[in-house]
């Protein structure tokens, strides 16, 4: 039994996989994610489920400022006793999703700040979409502990896009930083696990694109994915299969197209061509 069980026997935390609790424990793998952040004195970070405090306790080593936001209690009050009255860590007790943009940037006084976490892997879509793709304000960038199957969609080329890979790149620069083995946590996830780095957050999306007609269109497309694209179109605008095979032709794109395979210009020029109509 290594140092963090019996931490956790002390503290009555049981870890609930099913919430996608695993706590990293390779200490080689912590100093990876603290050089792929590449975090720099009196930096203002956000680390969402900080757990037992070791991605914490390096961030603070660090220099940074951190606001921690730890859901379970008993881990919450742990954090804030280890770390007594540090100026550089506030512990804040609750659903990291239930905070709206605007309030966690008021902890932060209205500064620049990223997210660095190894955060709960049932609720990455969703921290993901928060960050990146949905509320204002957001953070610079994002450098997260998360499932290797997710972090490859949010990287994934046209061929192979999805909906969510799409949400991210649309504003950022996503990248994998490297992979992780099970064997780094406790209790070992049953899936493999990757660093994800997100860089340059804008606020705005790429290509000056109508971010709601963005998302129509892509939701559309993607509402099949099996369906060649030019059928959800026709289904999901309620127009001919000869006008949307005419737009998509107009987009120079083949008429046999899916969604999965458009680049992010390809959508915007659909948008575009669909305009016409």
């Amino acid at each position: 039994m290594h140092d963090m069980q019996i931490l956790a026997e002390k503290l009555g935390v049981r870890p609930s996989t099913d919430s996608g609790q695993h706590f990293l424990v390779d200490e080689k793998v912590l100093e990876r994610i603290i050089a792929t952040a590449t975090v720099k004195k009196k930096e203002n970070i956000l680390e969402i489920g900080p757990g037992f405090g070791v991605l914490t306790r390096a961030l603070i080593k660090k220099g940074a400022t951190v606001c921690a936001v730890e859901f379970d209690r008993k881990l919450a009050s742990h954090l804030a006793s280890e770390f007594g009255e540090s100026a550089l860590l506030r512990v804040i007790q609750g659903d990291i999703l239930s905070f709206s943009n605007r309030e966690i940037a008021e902890w932060f006084k209205g500064e620049p700040y990223r997210v660095v976490s190894n955060i709960p892997y049932h609720i990455t879509g969703k921290i993901i979409k928060k960050f990146v793709s949905s509320e204002l304000p957001k953070p610079t960038g994002l450098v997260l502990l998360v499932q290797k199957e997710v972090a490859e969609r949010v990287c994934a080329l046209p061929g192979d896009l999805s909906l969510l890979g799409l949400s991210v790149q649309l504003y950022a620069d996503p990248s994998i930083a490297f992979g992780v083995p099970r064997e780094a946590f406790w209790p070992e996830p049953r899936v493999e696990s990757a660093v994800l780095a997100i860089r340059t957050v804008s606020e705005l999306p790429h290509g000056g694109v109508d971010e709601k007609r963005f998302w129509q269109l892509s939701r559309i497309g993607f509402s099949n994915p099996r369906k060649q694209l030019r059928n959800n179109l026709a289904s999901g605008f309620n127009i001919s299969a000869e006008a949307a095979r005419a737009a998509l032709k107009r987009s120079k794109l083949s008429e046999t197209a899916r969604a999965q395979e458009l680049s992010i210009p390809d959508w915007i020029r659909l948008i575009n061509a669909l305009a016409e109509n």
